[in-house]
Order: C-alpha cells, then sequence, then structure tokens
C-alpha cells in the first residue's frame, strides 16, 4: 500500500513538474515572438501616459527591482526616478529593454541576496506565471520593504474578453482587486494601499484618442488595472 501511494506521488509530483515546463515554454515562445519588434517604443505618448499615472508613489532614489520588466514600458519611466535593476524571463525582451542595468532572470528564483531593495515591483506578470506565491515570496526575500503589483481588472468587460480569447493571458481571469489583496496577504504582506485606474492600453490605445482618455482616466472600479502596493512586515 505505501509503495502504491509513494508511485502515485511521484506520478503527481512529475505531472506538476511537466506542467510547469510546458507553460514556461509557452510563454518564453510568445514573448520572444517575431511581432513584438512592432511593440510601441517606451518613449511613445501612449506608454507615457500608461505608465507614469502608475508609479507616482514610487519614492525618489530608491533601489528598485522590476521582475517580468518584459521591453521596458514602466523601466524607461522608473529609470528617471529610481536606481533601477530590470529583469526578465525572455533575452528578446530584455535586449528590447532600454534600461542600463538589466539581466535575464526567472522570477522564481531571483538571483539577489535577501534585503536587497528597498522596492520591488511588477507589472503584467503574475497572471502568466504558474506558482504566483513562489514568485511573491521571492519578491518578499530580495525587498527590504516594498513590494508594488500591477495586474489586469478581470471585472473589465475588454480584460475579461483578452483573457478569454488569448491563452496565455487566461489566468488574468483570476485578477480582481479582492484577489490581488488575497494574495498579498496570504505570503504575509500587508497591505498599504489597493486601487483600480486606467483607460489606456499601452499597445492598443489609439494616439488620437489619447486626449480624450487623459480626461476621464483616473480611479474606477471597472477601468483596466488593479494596483497593489504592500508593506513586508518581517
Amino acid at each position: 500500500m505505501d509503495k502504491i501511494v509513494h508511485e502515485g506521488s511521484l506520478d503527481i509530483e512529475y505531472a506538476k513538474k511537466r506542467e510547469t515546463m510546458k507553460s514556461k515554454e509557452l510563454q518564453k515562445t510568445f514573448w520572444e515572438r517575431d511581432n513584438l519588434n512592432k511593440r510601441r517604443k517606451p518613449s511613445h505618448p501612449v506608454i507615457r501616459a500608461f505608465a507614469e499615472s502608475k508609479i507616482t508613489e514610487i519614492e525618489k532614489n530608491s533601489d528598485l527591482l522590476e521582475v517580468g520588466a518584459s521591453n521596458g514600458f514602466f523601466s524607461f519611466y522608473l529609470e528617471n526616478i529610481c536606481k533601477l535593476t530590470a529583469t526578465d524571463y525572455s533575452r528578446k525582451m530584455i535586449e528590447l529593454n532600454p534600461a542600463k542595468n538589466k539581466r535575464v532572470m526567472d522570477a522564481s528564483n531571483i538571483g539577489f541576496e535577501d534585503n536587497s531593495f528597498d522596492i520591488v515591483f511588477e507589472s503584467n506578470l503574475l497572471h502568466h506565471v504558474v506558482d504566483i506565491g513562489r514568485v511573491i515570496l521571492e519578491m518578499k526575500r530580495v525587498s527590504k520593504k516594498y513590494l508594488v503589483f500591477i495586474e489586469p481588472n478581470r471585472n473589465n468587460p475588454l480584460m475579461f474578453l483578452f483573457g478569454l480569447l488569448k491563452k496565455v493571458e487566461r489566468n488574468s481571469l483570476k485578477f480582481s482587486l479582492r484577489y490581488m489583496r488575497h494574495l498579498a496577504t496570504n505570503e504575509g504582506l500587508e497591505i498599504v494601499s489597493s486601487i483600480t485606474m486606467g483607460l489606456v492600453l499601452p499597445n492598443k490605445t489609439p494616439s488620437w484618442l489619447l486626449p480624450i482618455l487623459k480626461k476621464i482616466d483616473g480611479k474606477f472600479q471597472l477601468w483596466f488595472y488593479n494596483i497593489v502596493i504592500a508593506e513586508k512586515l518581517n
């Protein structure tokens, strides 16, 4: 009986590892595809409107680690106010990222010592990883004090539809503000603030529409992005 249980456990563990590897390969293939070269540059006015409004509370001159920095929509602006280190799992994305200090790195195994950064920041990363708790714990480990999480708001109809249609975005269907708060507190973090905001989509919003959206942009429970700022207590 013990042998059967043991073999069954090994089968489950093997299946989990295989699923994790498949998911990582799917994400890596998605983020290294050729047409990503056509993405807007971080300096584009739409990207500026998307990014700057979400980092107003970042303390200037902080040592900040950006995990899952991609091609630098936030990196470009964070570098103006922080001592930035940008990391991403995809070599292609890091090569496109304009940050001066950048590395290829797996968010589930961050290659820095404990308490290395004042702030650890992520945007649109957690809904792409298999083990969300592991990534948050790694972010917590290397942070001295604060963590910032920005993820799509599943309660927005367009975000919900996008999650349904795109396989690599499917996990975004979990990400309500309440779910994000739970993820943070479940890993021993204390919530400092949590809001839903943003009417600008970095790669989808037409430039001609930007002046109109900026007039009505702000905090609202059905807008595109959830932002949670959490504090590390120990």
